[in-house]
């Protein structure tokens, strides 16, 4: 205590004012009160977390239940997930500025320099922030999904997984295509409703067609009676002559199938056909062309006759 009295200047027991200030409930209150604001605020936006994470968490358990390709358990669970990751950009910001304002800092100027840099880094990011929004949309619209065969620009194959911000074609090759999902704008779904076999047939022109086109109906009903299972029409549609070609005249198969299912229907169709027109003897047509040789005007005019003279007289003596 002696110590205490020669250092502050005073007898014992004597405290300084700026200490005693220290000691005073009016230095602590807002203190406290700001702590427990900071607590508070770190607490509800680790609760507004949680309550979005259960809730992402519920939606996509509730399709668990559902293929691994169904389109409705690949929404939630791609969606469920960027949602998660959205709301911790969004909520930590926020709850980081909210901290900031209590300790003091000046977060006007925070903001502002903030939404500078976002705006330079949008600059410099907008393909990227493309790509992400033309996934949400491909998602949100429901209008591709994992298994579908789609055409995009030059790309033909299947869809293997779908991003928010690439999409993964596989082609028939193997090979695995990575689309940016900002840069489909127009494409084929041939995975959507229905799909149709197409089989033209070429037919020559010395065919009778009232004889062959039975013919040709015949191996079309046959093949629906045994694959009903993936008809979506009645029965096959054969179509009169579509067009006179070069060498043939062609007829036309159609039937309407589920998706998936035309490419293996149109080869069963055709390897059926071309049995068939070897059993019946069918000709099937072949380039033919018709080839008109004009005779030189400063001669006479040649014969068979004469051509087989100039052959015989150009021959080679053999006994030379």
């Amino acid at each position: 205590m002696p110590l205490l009295s020669s250092v502050f200047g005073g007898g014992v027991g004597y405290v300084p004012p700026l200490l005693q200030s220290y000691f005073t409930t009016t230095f602590w209150e807002p203190i406290i009160a700001g702590g427990v604001r900071i607590v508070l605020i770190l607490v509800a936006g680790l609760v507004v977390l949680r309550l979005i994470k259960r809730a992402t968490n519920r939606w996509i358990e509730g399709v668990q239940e559902l293929e691994a390709r169904d389109p409705r358990r690949q929404r939630a669970t791609t969606l469920g997930n960027l949602l998660q990751s959205m709301a911790e950009y969004v909520v930590w910001p926020i709850v980081a500025i909210m901290v900031l304002s209590e300790v003091g800092l000046d977060v006007g100027a925070l903001l502002a320099t903030a939404g500078v840099a976002g705006l330079a880094i949008g600059f410099g990011a907008q393909t990227l922030v493309k790509d992400v929004i033309g996934g949400i949309f491909l998602l949100f619209d429901d209008i591709i999904h994992v298994g579908d065969l789609v055409n995009i620009g030059s790309t033909t194959g299947t869809v293997e997984e779908i991003g928010v911000r690439l999409v993964k074609v596989r082609k028939f090759d193997g090979e695995l295509v990575m689309i940016p999902a900002g840069e489909i704008r127009t494409f084929g779904n041939r995975s959507v409703n229905w799909a149709r076999v197409v089989v033209p047939v070429g037919l020559s022109y010395d065919q009778d067609v009232d004889a062959v086109l039975p013919v040709i109906n015949e191996v079309a009903q046959a093949w629906a009676s045994e694959n009903e299972d993936i008809l979506l029409e009645e029965a096959p549609q054969v179509q009169g002559l579509l067009d006179f070609g070069d060498s043939s005249v062609t007829a036309r198969v159609v039937v309407q199938v589920t998706p998936g299912e035309q490419f293996a229907a149109e080869r069963e169709l055709r390897m059926r056909l071309k049995r068939a027109f070897d059993e019946r003897g069918v000709e099937i047509p072949f380039p033919q062309r018709t080839v008109h040789v004009l005779e030189d005007a400063s001669g006479p005019a040649r014969t068979p006759e004469s051509s087989a003279t100039d052959a015989s007289a150009s021959a080679p003596d053999p006994t030379d």
